[in-house]
């Protein structure tokens, strides 16, 4: 790893494609085991309540942590990480005793009558997982970009593992979540490491209070914006079987690269927006969505006019209405290359994200219910579509507005507009002529 010369960008998108990978391979391995549809499904329950009862908090404190870390001096900055910890701890502790506690509740109203597998497991894989999640971004902030490549090749080979070759000697859905907890404590204990040498153990009430401060409005505007997964899923769960949200799961996938090398350029590019000139990070912001455009709309069209062949192959022959639910997530592509949020966030003008997250939800929320109805677990996909493009276009509109950034700066628009209509059209040929 020293030998390579990665960049935190391109580790941190390297991290989250072996993160993709490793779940992908995951899916292909139970569906071949003969595990069957509806343990399949239970697992994805596991994995569906766990991040809904964690990624908004989670991902909006880690988001403000770039922007807060740029402020602070070298001083400050071993104390921030260890008062991080302790925050995301408590949190933790409270979505683990919540889900608990609440399980019941969770099974009749969102899994419809389904119990909740495993519960003790999965509260504690939230107390345990849940803060690990800070080390990648330790190691970014430390400038220490080939580890975060090592721990994710690790620690995603041992989940691999543990969760998709048990079932192929006969083990079920409880040996797979336990292998799931033991691969978390491994990521904790490794935080515990990074964070003795990295971090100051002193709880400071000042600092805790400044970084809530900052991170609420996007802990809310997450929970808003970023929790069209969870919606989709729990609309499924409360109106279909099991099976069926398998089915739906292993299509609502979206392409890895465009959510994973999206994200992760996003997060990396929050620190140099956070300074007061932008013009430099600007053109190098603009430069990396235009090469962006040369790896996702190839593929993105690849995939697309290839998936109805593919997914009976990679899976088995139940999957293949997954195809449908995985194309229909390819068009996200098309809000998944604007920006508007990265730079609105940079700057802390955090309320017209969770502003635009609001309106997000409410469309996404009533569109799934109507469409669901008339086009099954199809029109979930479709809402989530035109409600993520509706969230993104409004934050343009701000971004225009409120800081004269047009979105010529920050997207390439004629390659652009001429790969949409081609993504749009092999959506169209897929889906209703070559079928």
């Amino acid at each position: 790893m020293k030998k390579i010369n990665f960049t935190g960008v391109n580790a941190l998108q390297l991290f989250q494609l072996i993160r993709y990978g490793t779940l992908f391979l995951i899916g292909i391995l139970l569906s071949k085991s003969g595990i069957g549809q509806t343990a399949i499904g239970q697992y994805e329950m596991f994995v569906l309540i766990t991040g809904a009862f964690t990624f908004f908090w989670v991902n909006g404190f880690l988001k403000v942590l770039m922007p807060v870390w740029v402020e602070k001096d070298e001083t400050e900055r071993p104390s921030l990480l260890f008062n991080i910890f302790i925050l995301l701890s408590v949190f933790s502790a409270l979505a683990a005793l919540s889900l608990f506690f609440l399980k019941d509740v969770v099974s009749q109203l969102l899994l419809n009558g389904s119990e909740v597998p495993l519960p003790g497991v999965l509260a504690l894989y939230i107390f345990i997982n849940s803060p690990a999640l800070m080390v990648e971004y330790v190691y970014l902030l430390k400038n220490r970009s080939g580890r975060i490549v090592l721990y994710g090749v690790v620690t995603f080979a041992l989940q691999l593992l543990v969760v998709g070759v048990p079932p192929f000697f006969g083990y079920g859905l409880e040996t797979i979540l336990y292998g799931l907890l033991g691969v978390s404590v491994l990521r904790y204990l490794w935080l515990l490491i990074i964070l003795k040498q990295n971090a100051k153990a002193r709880i400071d009430t000042a600092c805790l209070k400044e970084y809530i401060h900052y991170g609420y409005p996007l802990v809310l505007s997450t929970l808003l914006g970023s929790s069209a997964r969870y919606i989709d899923g729990f609309i499924i769960t409360s109106q279909f079987t099991p099976r069926e949200f398998a089915v739906f799961q292993y299509g609502a996938r979206e392409l890895p690269l465009a959510l994973l090398l999206s994200n992760s350029l996003s997060m990396a590019m929050l620190s140099k927006f956070a300074r007061k000139d932008i013009a430099s990070p600007l053109a190098e912001f603009r430069s990396e969505v235009y090469r962006l455009h040369w790896y996702l709309f190839p593929v993105s069209i690849v995939l697309m006019l290839t998936s109805h062949w593919l997914f009976p192959i990679l899976f088995n022959s139940s999957f293949e209405g997954s195809a449908t639910i995985f194309n229909i997530y390819l068009l996200l592509l098309f809000s998944r290359l604007l920006f508007p949020q990265t730079i609105i966030t940079a700057k802390k003008m955090n309320r017209y994200i969770v502003q635009a997250s609001f309106f997000e939800i409410v469309l996404n929320v009533a569109l799934s219910v109507i469409l669901s109805k008339t086009m099954g677990i199809a029109g979930v996909a479709y809402a989530t579509v035109v409600a993520y493009i509706f969230e993104k276009i409004y934050l343009l509109v701000i971004l225009k507005k409120k800081l004269h950034i047009s979105l010529n700066d920050i997207l390439p628009v004629k390659i652009f507009t001429v790969m949409s209509m081609l993504l749009l059209l092999s959506f169209i040929l897929s889906e209703f002529l070559i079928r």
